[in-house]
């Protein structure tokens, strides 16, 4: 019996030896920290492939080593499959497909990459290649512009012919005074008036190319031609490598582009765009509600309408009207830029479907019949009804103005030195369907062709123009000698304020923004502190003023037909008439294309296919 017994025992023990054998057999290892068709992320140029964190475990709890294998490289970015696998000591495995993905160094990690550099950063590399930009010859580690003995010329007549009471010139004084090696002399020739304006400028210029003394930098008012005759230096190699370049506004930078959009034909020195005055102290005398800075379109009409309303009753005082006539139908109707109803888009005028523009204009003819406008007035009404008032705005009696920035001072002053109280509003917002804008006429400066030859000479005249334009360093040089004069000579005609501040700079850049003197403003106790107006301060309206649309110098014909055209004749035509803009625009319209379709077909440049 004992015998059985044992031999069941021993039986038992053998089963149960070999159910453990064939349970470790059956397991295979555990690996954690990640799943089967997970991921592993490495950065590209590691060396191996990080599976910290990742680990495999047999039956018992013994540690296995975890194994990478596949095809994939380290130093090249994408996706690759790959195995990551566990084998215990009696060879049972597990193992998992997984997707490495091989990653780009952050541009924190690695700001030398490509596609961390920024636009700026490769026209730099590219133009340096090319020798244009930062030219350096001797290899030094200084631009050769900043070191080289240069002389330039500057051709232009803004401000007058004596340099010593010249604001451009006095602050080309200081550029100079910044890099001794720089030596500049006014063209005598370009520094006082010309006949046949623009187009005997125009003729000064070409005469000068073609005797080989165009000065290396000139005003340029007639951009189309100047390039299209050859004359002037593409400067986009110049403005695309400047960092502070980057502040140029968009429509100020399609004003600087060709009509071809092929090169930039110039850099606007000066904007003299224009503003909206609102008489608050008349407003609050007669009992009408001063806007806010955020008023809409309705709401100037409805002012407009509740100061016409003391008009229709024979009261000496006028609503006014904001001059939309040279906005043509963008602020209306969104034409693109819609310069005096011109699309810059199409080239041609666009305004005849403009209804927003034809209601505004017709509305403007008749207000004219009821005698909202003072200057409608025959003279016997203005004596009747306005006694002693020679002008409504500048004697009070006038609600909303348009004033130019070329004018603000002596606009403002003759105001305020009647005891008026003004203040300067942004553009209204536009009605549905236009676009809430302003415009411009830029002043421009362009590098003679000529240049192209002397990369060197040509960016120390860039660096000029461009202290003289938007650079930080040349706008804080001219709006600093405001503060350094006696600010009374700005008041009693001594000075005249404008030709310092010279209109509203092109750049975005908040720091330039920061210094001028509209915005930066003077102290309470200054003569100077008239002009401190609460607008200036706003930003919305700041940039309204650096993005002007601008006057499209660039496109040819525009200048030459487009002068022809004085808006405000369809309103007259209108008044005279008793015609509505429908019965007009179309022929005015039709009538303009054909102009500039004639021009076009006798135009000759050496830029023509």
């Amino acid at each position: 019996m004992k015998k059985i017994l044992l031999v069941i025992v021993t039986l038992l023990l053998a089963v149960t030896l070999v159910g453990c054998g064939e349970t470790a057999n059956d397991i295979a290892p555990a690996i954690t920290g990640i799943t089967n068709n997970g991921f592993i992320d490495v950065k590209i140029g590691d060396e191996t492939v990080d599976i910290t964190g990742i680990t495999a475990q047999d039956y018992a709890g013994n540690n296995v080593v975890v194994k990478v294998t596949g095809n994939f490289n380290l130093n090249a970015i994408g996706e690759y499959a790959i195995v990551l696998s566990a084998t215990d000591v009696d060879g049972l495995r597990t193992s998992y497909d997984i997707t490495l993905n091989v990653l780009a160094l952050t541009c924190d990690e690695d700001p030398t990459q490509d596609i961390c550099k920024t636009d700026v950063e490769r026209a730099q590399e590219l133009y340096e290649a090319e020798g244009i930009y930062n030219v350096d010859l001797d290899a030094n580690g200084t631009p050769d512009w900043q070191e080289d003995t240069i002389e330039l010329s500057i051709g232009f007549s803004y401000y007058g012919p004596v340099n010593e009471e010249n604001a451009v010139w006095l602050n080309i004084v200081e550029f100079m005074a910044q890099y001794p090696n720089i030596t500049v002399t006014r063209d005598a020739l370009f520094s006082e008036g010309w006949e046949n304006g623009d187009d005997g400028l125009l003729t000064l210029q070409e005469t000068a190319l073609n005797e080989g003394n165009l000065p290396e930098i000139f005003f340029n008012p007639k951009g189309a031609e100047t390039y299209d005759k050859g004359m002037t230096l593409d400067l986009s190699p110049y403005i695309n490598t400047d960092e502070e370049a980057t502040f140029i506004t968009p429509n100020a930078l399609s004003g600087m582009m060709t009509y071809d959009n092929l090169e930039m034909w110039g850099i606007p020195w000066q904007g003299v765009g224009p503003l909206v005055a609102v008489n608050t102290g008349l407003l609050d005398t007669i009992g009408v509600t001063i806007p806010g800075y955020d008023w809409t379109y309705a709401e100037y009409e409805a002012l407009r309408d509740e100061v016409g309303e003391l008009t229709d009753a024979g009261s000496c005082i006028f609503p006014g009207v904001i001059d939309f006539s040279y906005f043509g139908a963008n602020y209306f109707d969104s034409v693109p830029n819609g310069y005096r109803g011109y699309n810059t888009e199409t080239q041609r005028f666009d305004f005849a479907q403009a209804v927003g523009y034809g209601a505004w204009l017709e509305s403007v003819a008749s207000e004219a019949k009821q005698g909202w406008h003072f200057w409608d007035l025959t003279e016997s009404d203005r004596e009747t009804v306005c006694p002693d008032i020679s002008d409504s705005w500048t004697d009070g009696v006038r609600a909303v103005n348009t004033i130019y920035l070329w004018e603000f001072n002596t606009a403002i002053s003759s105001m305020v030195d009647k005891n008026f109280e003004v203040d300067v509003y942004p553009y209204p917002v536009a009605p549905e369907g236009g676009q809430t804008a302003t415009y411009t006429y830029h002043d421009y400066y362009s590098l003679s062709k000529v240049l192209e030859d002397d990369r060197v000479k040509a960016e120390a005249a860039f660096q000029l123009v461009k202290w003289l334009t938007y650079g930080e360093d040349g706008l804080e040089s001219r709006w600093d000698m405001v503060y350094d004069a006696d600010p009374v000579d700005f008041t009693d005609g001594t000075l005249y304020l404008m030709d310092y501040i010279q209109g509203w700079p092109i750049t975005s850049n908040p720091a330039v923004m920061a210094m001028h003197p509209l915005v930066k403003g003077f102290a309470t106790d200054s003569v100077l502190a008239r002009y401190n107006f609460d607008a200036f301060q706003n930003e919305a309206f700041q940039y309204q003023m650096s993005n002007a649309n601008p006057y499209p110098r660039q496109i040819p014909a525009f200048a030459s037909v487009a002068n022809d055209f004085e808006p405000w004749t369809m309103k007259d035509q209108m008044l005279e008439e008793s015609l509505n803009f429908g019965d007009i625009a179309q022929g005015i319209q039709d009538t303009l294309n054909a102009s500039i379709v004639e021009y076009l077909q006798n135009y000759n440049s050496v830029n023509q296919d």
